[in-house]
């Protein structure tokens, strides 16, 4: 058992939660990172000075977690603004095209198909009994495939990529953009398999509605979004003219949320005192725990059985996800569910008593 208590969080007393997936409680510090914004917020050019500094520190924790460098990230509005970014960045020609999993997360499908109108072919690969296989994703590709995008961890079926093994296959002139919204925070993401991450910080993180962009300049060297904007960009010589600033910071085209930055270096600091290899073992054995419950009870799986293959989500079929997930909240077990399916989700403040409870609700419900 890991050494954090629910007690640290807001509003679980009594609760079963495992909705992390869509999004976690608060912690209770958080508190103290509002009250120290809103100090900061009263000071003038000097509190604003401050929340840059935030920014800074909070770049800093997230090169620790991922092997990048601080000068790597951007604090952006949400995973999807880093995804668009990205695309963006891309000199598209008619004839192009762009690989995903048809089970992959919408803001990176939609994003690959509005490139349709500049002549780019978006391919989409049917996952194999809503497995995606990387083989199936090397295979579509070919000499004019500029870009693939991959969930690390499926928010759909909850399956976990093996980023080594498609980093290290496939051509490094395609560029990977790897959204870890799912995994970073309770999973090693390891950002040098990628030539760029995104991730929503109010999931796993345990923040609030943000993103984080990262671009790894070690292994790719260019990087221009369209979208520019002051923080973005330094003056050139002509009024009309600028040059990019260094780094991911590229990316932010004005202010970063503040409020949303100060809260992430709470959660941070947070996740920090936790060993990570102790969290991810703890997250799969009780994941793995919750899995095997729910096929005991026969339910329809879209989690793949293999530990290397999963990661803190577990997701079943249903017909009626909205129902189950109103009737578990009645009584007090929160759940995700939508697009035919419910999603189970483990951190750190769930514990073997709320796994049991669950599916022993589930057992009754069904």
């Amino acid at each position: 058992m890991l050494p954090k208590s629910k007690d640290d969080f807001v509003g679980l007393t009594g609760v079963c939660h495992l909705a992390t997936g869509g999004q976690p409680p608060l912690l209770k510090s958080h508190a103290k990172a509002y009250e120290q914004f809103s100090f900061d917020k009263t000071r003038g050019m000097a509190g604003y000075a401050n929340h840059w500094a935030m920014g800074s520190v909070v770049k800093q924790q997230l090169a620790s977690l991922t092997n990048l460098t601080a000068e790597d990230f951007a604090l952006i509005g949400n995973a999807s603004e880093g995804i668009a970014r990205v695309v963006s960045s891309v000199d598209w020609r008619v004839g192009d095209n762009t690989v995903v999993a048809d089970v992959d997360y919408a803001s990176g499908r939609f994003s690959l198909a509005r490139l349709a109108s500049m002549g780019v072919e978006n391919r989409v690969v049917s996952a194999d009994d809503n497995f995606i296989k990387i083989e199936d994703l090397l295979a579509a590709c070919d000499a004019r495939t500029r870009l693939l995008y991959i969930s690390h961890v499926n928010a759909h079926t909850g399956q976990r990529i093996d980023l080594k093994r498609l980093s290290e296959s496939i051509d490094p002139n395609i560029v990977l953009l790897v959204d870890a919204s799912h995994s970073l925070g309770v999973m090693p993401v390891d950002g040098n398999y990628c030539d760029f991450l995104v991730a929503s910080t109010y999931k796993f993180l345990l923040g609030t509605h943000t993103g984080v962009l990262a671009w790894n300049q070690r292994r790719k060297k260019e990087f221009n979004p369209l979208s520019v904007g002051w923080h973005g960009g330094a003056s050139g010589l002509a009024a009309n003219d600028y040059n990019p600033v260094r780094g991911g910071q590229r990316a932010e085209i004005g202010n970063s949320n503040h409020l949303d930055v100060y809260m992430l270096r709470t959660s941070l600091d947070y996740l920090a005192a936790i060993p990570s290899d102790a969290l991810e073992s703890y997250v799969l054995d009780l994941a793995g725990k919750l899995r095997r419950g729910l096929q005991k009870l026969g339910l329809p799986l879209l989690t793949p059985e293999s530990r290397n293959n999963r990661g803190p989500n577990v997701s079943f079929q249903h017909d009626n996800p909205a129902t189950l997930v109103r009737r578990a909240a009645a009584d007090k077990i929160l759940l995700w569910g939508e697009a035919g399916r419910v999603r189970a989700s483990v951190h750190v403040f769930v514990e073997e008593d709320d796994v049991d409870y669950f599916l022993d609700w589930m057992a009754k419900y069904l």
